[in-house]
């Protein structure tokens, strides 16, 4: 697959050619975090809108990617920003992150190779990212003043994994999360192995094994939380010892704001029997204030089986995000 087809946009997204020129970039100041790149779109800049703010999903990758043969990537859904004439979208850069670079694609693996190095490994924490995302909300609401209505904190699979963590602290109006989790990170590993016994791929005994496993790994981690040297399937203890063991429902649980979460039923990047637990969690309290819209047949990219091309699937995340944006906007 050439790397202009796997990147390319729908033909809908393609036409509102979003491109790094047409955000303005700020930066915020902190005594602990440093420099906080962010960036709010230009279009219709001085409209009155909600800000959306997006939290992308792992990997050292700017918000922006550019490729030798002429192709682009981007960190964000292009289809949430075709509504960028009717808000103000901010973007927030990583840790050691540009927002726009000039990238290698990986053949062998199908993705951009990573822009790794010690300033994205040393900030990527689930605190930290926290920390950084609510000073860098705190900022723009200053510079927009009253042509922010609203705030809205929408975040995508690891991005999901705190985005009601900064919708509490930056006192957002709402907030969203697609591909994330309920129940920590590490129970992903776990629920895989029962489930590959369950469907006969393994024996229960070498599932029973891999799981004693990956205590094993936890104990590790948590045994030296802040490493930067040692790694967890690509990341850092430092990354693990946030992300891994957090509840994510426990930050939806503290907030009365309303919230959504998206997931698709052929995600493997995030099991949907863990994200499940969200809803028993709110209907067994008998809270009110979670929506959770479930597409059975689509992947962690919002993509589902092609009808007309048997093996093939199609973007169904226009539709999604259409529908995302009339939740944001009731």
């Amino acid at each position: 697959m050439t790397i202009a087809t796997l990147l390319a946009a729908s033909p809908a997204v393609a036409q509102t050619s979003i491109s790094a020129t047409q955000f303005d970039s700020f930066v915020a100041s902190d005594p602990a975090f440093g420099d906080i790149a962010w960036h709010i779109d230009n279009v219709n800049a001085e409209a009155k809108g909600p800000l959306v703010v997006w939290l992308p999903g792992s990997g050292a990758y700017p918000h922006f990617q550019n490729f030798s043969d002429g192709s682009r990537g981007r960190s964000f859904p292009p289809e949430l920003l075709a509504y960028r004439d009717r808000a103000h979208f901010m973007l927030i850069d990583k840790p050691g992150m540009p927002f726009v670079a000039e990238m290698q694609f990986d053949e062998e693996n199908g993705r951009p190779l990573p822009l790794d190095n010690p300033i994205y490994r040393a900030g990527l924490a689930r605190d930290t990212l926290i920390s950084r995302t609510v000073l860098a909300i705190s900022a723009a609401r200053v510079a927009l003043g009253d042509k922010i209505d609203r705030v809205v904190v929408i975040g995508g699979s690891e991005g999901a994994q705190y985005v009601f963590a900064v919708a509490g602290l930056a006192h957002a109006d709402k907030a969203v999360g697609w591909g994330g989790l309920a129940l920590p990170q590490y129970y992903d590993f776990i629920l895989d192995q029962r489930l590959r016994a369950e469907r006969g791929e393994i024996s229960r005994a070498e599932a029973q094994a891999a799981v004693e496993d990956i205590f094993a790994d936890i104990q590790a981690i948590q045994a030296d939380p802040l490493s930067l040297e040692r790694r967890f399937i690509g990341e850092t203890n430092r990354r693990w010892s946030g992300f891994g063991s957090h509840a994510v429902v426990d930050d939806m649980l503290a907030l009365d704001i309303p919230l959504l979460l998206v997931q698709g039923g052929d995600d493997p990047k995030a099991p949907i029997i863990n994200t499940d637990f969200a809803m028993v969690a709110f209907l067994s309290r008998g809270r009110t204030n979670l929506d959770y819209w479930v597409y059975p047949d689509a992947d962690h990219g919002f993509r589902s089986a092609d009808p007309d091309n048997p093996g093939k699937k199609i973007s169904i995340a226009g539709a999604i995000w259409s529908r995302v944006w009339d939740w944001v906007m009731a």
